[in-house]
């Protein structure tokens, strides 16, 4: 298994080049590295509606391999380590079984596949949501745009308007619109210079 060091900094390379060609960073960009289990190492980088674990995998096989050893998934705006959601494991593993056996290069330990996928019984996230680790490698300096916090308030109030029953008053429900529409507002302010259209 590789050391959280050698893994991090490959994956902050690939933030680094982003950087270089780009000359700035999406908000929610991730990067993925995936080492197999040849010893050879392949990344991947989130586009549109693909997660960077996926496009990691894809990369991998298109060199003919499909055994896993360990991840790293790395916010590319923080550079902190992250957790996959649960579908982007479920992938990997779909892949090759041997893959439940991989784990997710983290600062303090790495953390088994299964271990994360043990607290989803259904083995899917329907709105995955990574969490973040910081991190006390040092890294190249990257320019990073902004980032808004409206999704986490957002996500929370679609959340509670999607649990809204049939017995809560029409003054409840106004008010999550109201709080919702509001959100939305915000991100429109601050999140849309930076958001693809």
């Amino acid at each position: 298994m590789i050391e959280f060091n050698q893994i991090y900094n490959m994956a902050a390379e690939v933030v680094n080049s982003i950087t270089a060609s780009r000359g700035f960073i999406e908000p929610n960009t991730t990067v993925c590295v995936i080492y197999g289990r040849s010893g050879r190492a392949y990344n991947g980088i989130s586009h549109n509606e693909v997660h960077a674990e996926i496009e990691a995998v894809r990369n991998m096989q298109s060199f003919g391999e499909n055994s896993v050893d360990s991840i790293i998934l790395i916010d590319a705006a923080t550079m902190r380590a992250m957790l996959p959601c649960f579908n982007c494991l479920s992938f990997i593993i779909s892949q090759n079984p041997i893959n439940a056996t991989a784990v997710i290069a983290m600062p303090d330990r790495p953390v088994p596949f299964q271990e994360i996928l043990s607290q989803n019984p259904l083995g899917f996230s329907p709105a995955p949501q990574p969490r973040m680790y910081s991190t006390s490698v040092p890294h190249s300096s990257v320019v990073i745009s902004g980032r808004s916090n409206g999704d986490l308030m957002s996500g929370k109030i679609n959340s509670l308007l999607a649990n809204t029953k049939q017995e809560d008053s029409e003054e409840d429900k106004e008010l999550l619109e109201e709080l919702a529409n509001e959100a939305k507002n915000k991100k429109g302010l601050f999140g849309g210079l930076f958001r693809k259209k």
